[in-house]
């Protein structure tokens, strides 16, 4: 039998207590929001913003006065459009629980404002609020470092919606490899690679200006003898003494690297844990490895979103930005629920503009 519902089962707590928590939490460890930008649409539906895929500086045709102008074809746009997912996560407080709660209440001599009082009930909210950006993290860097292909499955999800499957069929020619692994730290020619990439490029009109990839990836970047060697110095090379460079070493030596035209290289460094059924938890780094994105600009997309207006005067709510955090507790059983929610999704919009590269040799 489900439990009767009430606003909460802490005494002192209310819906502007669970938004200065909201508002507190710090956003800055993910990176979604920098790279794609949060941004509120009309409507549960997200949209990429049209790309032009056709030639740049067409030019002008010489011709008589009075003859017909020649029409040139118009660009060719790209995009990609589909349902705005529902993402969501909870954590409910058992009786047991209560009890400590209601221990440390006759500790505190009934101050509900203690700082170890707020901790007990604050924490669930982190955790869903946080969980919701998890999510978010995930879906962007998994949909950008596979080339705009994101399949759910049980592996990645533990409710499966395949459903939400998304794939941007991006050109064949945005899709290359290298010839020889980054693992192979002698033989394999990062400068090379990236040379590659900015040719293929500028052949399809695209000026490739940044490229992202991972920690682990950038390990083998700056451990390749190549790479080391043009990034020492004079004196270095000469004493046989270079070290491993570091990420502002590479940028420098490849701001300076003839046909890589300055490209610059961006390190996702960043781990989601995810929680299956029966409490198996498995973390990894949500850019796939062995992977490089290649990019225009820095900013690769935005995080869309639209937000459920629902009234229910018995569920404590609370809202920053996409994610709604409603907390509730219940009687019978004896009970405290918190639960993450939100209408969003990375939404991919470089992606007809983008190379990817894949560094460990194999083929797309």
């Amino acid at each position: 039998m489900e439990g009767t519902i009430v606003n909460t089962m802490f005494q002192g707590l209310n819906e502007k207590s669970i938004q200065a928590v909201l508002n507190s939490i710090d956003v800055k460890p993910f990176l979604f929001g920098t790279y794609f930008p949060v941004k509120k649409v009309i409507g549960f539906s997200w949209k990429t913003l049209t790309n032009q895929l056709a030639a740049h500086n067409v030019a002008a045709d010489i011709i008589a006065t009075n003859a017909t102008t020649q029409r040139k074809k118009r660009p060719i746009f790209e995009s990609a459009q589909g349902d705005i997912p529902f993402i969501s996560i909870s954590r409910d407080m058992k009786r047991s629980e209560m009890q400590d709660y209601q221990t440390m209440l006759a500790r505190a001599g009934g101050d509900t404002g203690a700082i170890e009082l707020v901790d007990f009930w604050a924490n669930d909210i982190k955790f869903c609020f946080t969980g919701v950006q998890a999510e978010l993290e995930y879906l962007a860097w998994q949909l950008a470092s596979n080339a705009g292909e994101l399949k759910i499955t049980n592996q990645n999800n533990a409710a499966i919606a395949i459903e939400h499957s998304l794939d941007y069929q991006v050109n064949e020619w945005q899709k290359q490899k290298v010839g020889v692994s980054f693992d192979n730290k002698t033989s394999a020619s990062v400068v090379d690679a990236f040379k590659d990439v900015v040719k293929i490029a500028k052949e399809n009109s695209v000026y490739l200006k940044y490229a992202f990839t991972s920690q682990d990836n950038f390990y083998r970047i700056a451990n390749n003898e190549e790479v080391i060697k043009k990034c020492a110095s004079y004196i270095q090379n000469l004493t046989g003494t270079p070290r491993t460079p570091s990420l502002a070493d590479i940028n420098a030596m490849l701001a300076q690297e003839a046909y890589v035209y300055g490209v610059q290289l961006i390190v996702i460094d960043q781990t989601i844990t995810r929680e299956f059924v029966g409490g198996a938890q498995k973390s990894e780094n949500p850019f796939i490895d062995h992977r490089i994105v290649f990019s225009e600009r820095p900013i690769l997309g935005s995080t869309q979103y639209d937000v459920l207006d629902t009234k229910a005067p018995t569920i404590l709510k609370a809202q920053r930005a996409h994610t709604t955090v409603k907390k509730y507790g219940t009687i019978e059983p004896e009970s405290e629920i918190t639960i993450g929610q939100a209408d969003a999704i990375p939404v991919f919009d470089t992606a007809y503009r983008n190379v990817y590269l894949k560094t460990d040799g194999n083929s797309w």
